[in-house]
C-alpha cells in the first residue's frame, strides 16, 4: 500500500477521454473492417475465439494459435453446427413420416374393419328376398273382391259386375 505522503499520478481526465475516444475508434473500425487482409482477419478471429472460450484477448493460448489453426477452428465450429441442425431436421422428418405412417397404417385398418361391420351388417340384415306377391292372385284378397261382388248384386241387382273381367293380367 502507497504512504500517505506518496500519491499515484492520475492522468488527466482530458487526457483520459481522448485515449477512451481513440481507442473506442479503433475498436469500431476493426470491428467493421474487411477481412480481406491477413491482420484484420486474424483480429477478428482472436475475437470471436476469446467470445466463444470467454476468455481474454491476451490468453497466451489464444496467442500461440497461427491464423490457419484459427480459421480451421472457426469452420469446424461453423460446419459442426450445420451437421447438428441437418441431423436434428432429419430425425425430424423421419420421426414425421414414421408418426404419418403409423397414422395411414391405422387408417387403413379402421376402413377396413369398417367395410367388414357393413358387409356382415348387409348380409345378415338383408332378409332373403321374397318373390313379389301379386295383390290379385292373394286368396285373401280374391275372396275378399267376390264378397264385395255378391253384397253388390244382392244390392244393386244380379247382373251387377257380369261386364267385370277378373284376369288383369290377362288384356
Amino acid at each position: 500500500m502507497a504512504n500517505e505522503g506518496q500519491r499515484i499520478s492520475e492522468p488527466n481526465s482530458s487526457e483520459g477521454l481522448e485515449l477512451a475516444d481513440s481507442i473506442k475508434k479503433i475498436a469500431a473500425h476493426n470491428a467493421r473492417a474487411s477481412l480481406a487482409d491477413d491482420k484484420q482477419l486474424m483480429l477478428f478471429l482472436r475475437s470471436w475465439w476469446s467470445k466463444l472460450y470467454n476468455r481474454p484477448l491476451k490468453d497466451p493460448l489464444l496467442q500461440s494459435y497461427t491464423l490457419e489453426e484459427l480459421l480451421y477452428e472457426f469452420y469446424d465450429k461453423v460446419e459442426r453446427n450445420l451437421a447438428d441442425e441437418e441431423r436434428a431436421s432429419n430425425a425430424e422428418i423421419r420421426e414425421e413420416e414414421v408418426k404419418d405412417k403409423g397414422f395411414d397404417d391405422w387408417a387403413a385398418e379402421e376402413e377396413r374393419k369398417e367395410a367388414e361391420a357393413t358387409a356382415k351388417k348387409s348380409k345378415s340384415s338383408t332378409p332373403e328376398e321374397k318373390p313379389a306377391v301379386d295383390p290379385a292372385k292373394d286368396p285373401a284378397n280374391v275372396k275378399w273382391m267376390e264378397e264385395q261382388i255378391r253384397l253388390a248384386k244382392a244390392e244393386l241387382g244380379d247382373d251387377f259386375g257380369d261386364d267385370l273381367e277378373l284376369n288383369f293380367n290377362e288384356k
